[in-house]
């Protein structure tokens, strides 16, 4: 996966009206987190794989619920409750819509890909070759990717838009989590869109999507010596479901937490 990185937050930094000198236990313990997130990403390879993906959607979960957890502080809420601040609160509000689309765009997408997989099993159990409507079914997957990484960047680029703001040090600790889990975020889901579409750099020439893999190779052997076999191939993808399920989940939260605050 790509590595990720909170330059862009610098940029909406200004100054603190507060210096508190030392940040609440759970914006550190987030922090820490975060930071936990980024060594492990760094230690893998650059080329996502199926068990990469799916280990850093259940870390991604945690870092979630650390943004939730610092944004239903008491502390977070009545800073963020004061007029100044409704700006700042309708654009994560905004943001936190856009993201629920992608999630849920995203997670269709694996569940079609995870339907077309038991379809190529199922055919294989028949010995009736290959499935039907296979190139049909990639050409629309990698366009649906596609479409998903391009709404991605726009979010991304939003937030680099996002005007400075003079924030107390606390809320300034506590946005820049929700930046960083941005960040984090960003580089998990487009390297799942990429790892679907079969758009990633592969070490030989031929560029094949898992589905077209899994096909071309089964059609070819018809042995069941595949080098995942199609039962783990399925596993995976409910896998990446589960794990896009829990990030939905974890968003409604936060949308729920923001939406708390403008309601006071």
């Amino acid at each position: 996966m790509a590595s990720t990185s909170s330059s862009a937050d610098d940029n909406h930094h200004t100054r603190s009206t507060s210096l508190p000198t030392r940040s609440h236990p759970i914006v550190l313990q987030a922090q820490e987190e975060i930071q936990k997130f980024k060594q492990w990403e760094a230690s893998v390879s650059s080329v996502p794989t199926a068990a990469t993906i799916c280990s850093a959607l259940t870390r991604l979960q945690v870092l979630y619920e650390c943004v939730d957890s610092v944004l239903s502080l008491p502390l977070t809420q009545k800073a963020l409750t004061q007029s100044q601040y409704t700006e700042l609160v309708n654009e994560l509000l905004d943001k936190s819509i856009s993201l629920m689309d992608i999630c849920g765009s995203t997670r269709d997408l694996v569940s079609q890909v995870k339907e077309n997989a038991r379809n190529v099993q199922s055919a294989l159990r028949r010995r009736k070759g290959e499935v039907s409507l296979t190139t049909s079914f990639i050409k629309n997957l990698k366009k649906d990717a596609k479409k998903a990484i391009a709404s991605l960047k726009q979010i991304d680029e939003k937030i680099g838009d996002m005007k400075p703001l003079d924030l107390d040090q606390h809320l300034l600790s506590a946005i820049k989590v929700v930046r960083d889990v941005g960040v984090v975020r960003s580089s998990v889901y487009r390297s799942l869109l990429l790892f679907l579409s079969g758009s990633v750099e592969k070490p030989k020439p031929t560029r094949w999507s898992l589905v077209q893999k899994l096909i071309q190779k089964a059609t070819m052997e018809r042995n069941g010596n595949l080098e995942i076999s199609n039962d783990d191939m399925v596993c995976l993808f409910q896998e990446m479901e589960n794990g896009l399920d829990c990030m939905f989940r974890s968003l409604i939260k936060t949308r729920a937490s923001l939406l708390n605050v403008l309601s006071r």
